[in-house]
């Protein structure tokens, strides 16, 4: 009898539905409204590797020859002046029933060594305060508040006011 196995891969344009679904479910997990979910598999498809980046945790039953992407984690690279290259964790997600295997801490070691080749300095994410899991999770890692350490706030524009500065007329033109 062969023994339940987990692994890790980059991703491929094959998995997209997979990272979509579970996209998904994590919207739900973090309670977005259905509304404000936007992306669709043509545009994870169109944008992987030039937008993102994004590794697979793929589980395999001891009783089934199928293979189950149960996990993700979806990333890009930024440039700080400051610090210089630094990525940018968006999604670090786990399903339920695999939750504590050890996915997720072997998914962001994995990405870690892989943004460490890239030559960035640093990985960066944000986190709910509700999600009491995850920042346990990630305090284990030792990972630090940055919002509070550096004194930032995380600003945005979204939609209708993103779209507002769109259409907007800049006072001075750009050459």
């Amino acid at each position: 009898m062969t023994e339940s196995k987990y692994t890790i891969r980059r991703a491929e344009q094959r998995h997209m539905p997979d990272i979509y679904r579970l996209s998904r479910d994590f919207a739900k997990f973090q309670h977005q409204p259905e509304e404000m979910l936007i992306v669709t598999i043509k545009d994870l498809e169109d944008n992987l590797s030039s937008w993102f980046q994004c590794l697979v945790l793929e589980y395999k039953a001891a009783d089934s020859d199928t293979v189950e992407v149960i996990g993700y984690a979806l990333w890009t690279y930024t440039f700080d002046s400051s610090f210089g290259r630094v990525a940018s964790l968006n999604d670090l997600y786990v399903t339920s029933g695999h939750r504590g295997c050890g996915g997720g801490l072997s998914l962001i070691t994995h990405l870690t060594k892989i943004c460490d080749q890239q030559g960035c300095v640093g990985l960066t994410w944000l986190v709910h305060r509700w999600n009491k899991q995850a920042i346990t999770f990630y305090s284990k890692l030792n990972a630090i508040n940055v919002s509070e350490i550096y004194e930032v706030q995380q600003m945005g524009l979204m939609e209708d006011d993103f779209n507002k500065l769109v259409n907007a007329t800049p006072k001075v033109g750009l050459m």
